[in-house]
């Protein structure tokens, strides 16, 4: 398996690992009120549906700006981390995001350079 690969899965099991931790927190953990419910989801799992397609079609323009959409993440892990009651599930998000955020920028910066070699490459002959 070449870096590319490699850094694209990373980036999918981080976006989904991520997901997963955030319906733990909604429907286990951290459970809102129900007329609460839409809200939490649209502000919690909502931003994460705009990179969805293009992070599943390997696009490197959508995974370097979901890259930092996961530092947003990133943010909210550690404030439920900071929180002895809610900690494990910070830790969670917290992780989660850091692995989308590093999965999601090398593959942008390593298909980045590939498709810079390839335009080169295409546009000598």
């Amino acid at each position: 398996m070449n870096k590319i690969t490699f850094s694209r899965w990373l980036s999918l099991a981080g976006y989904f690992y991520l997901l997963l931790s955030l319906i733990l927190l909604l429907f286990v953990f951290n459970k809102p009120e129900p007329h609460n419910m839409m809200p939490a989801l649209l502000f919690y799992i909502g931003p994460l549906m705009f990179p969805l397609r293009g992070l599943l079609a390997a696009r490197a323009y959508t995974h370097a700006w979901a890259g930092y959409l996961a530092l947003f993440y990133f943010i909210v892990g550690v404030w439920y981390a900071g929180a002895e009651v809610d900690r494990f599930i910070g830790i969670l998000i917290t992780s989660a995001s850091i692995l989308f955020f590093v999965g999601a920028i090398m593959f942008a910066r390593l298909q980045g350079k590939a498709d810079k070699a390839e335009a080169s490459e295409n546009q000598n002959q």
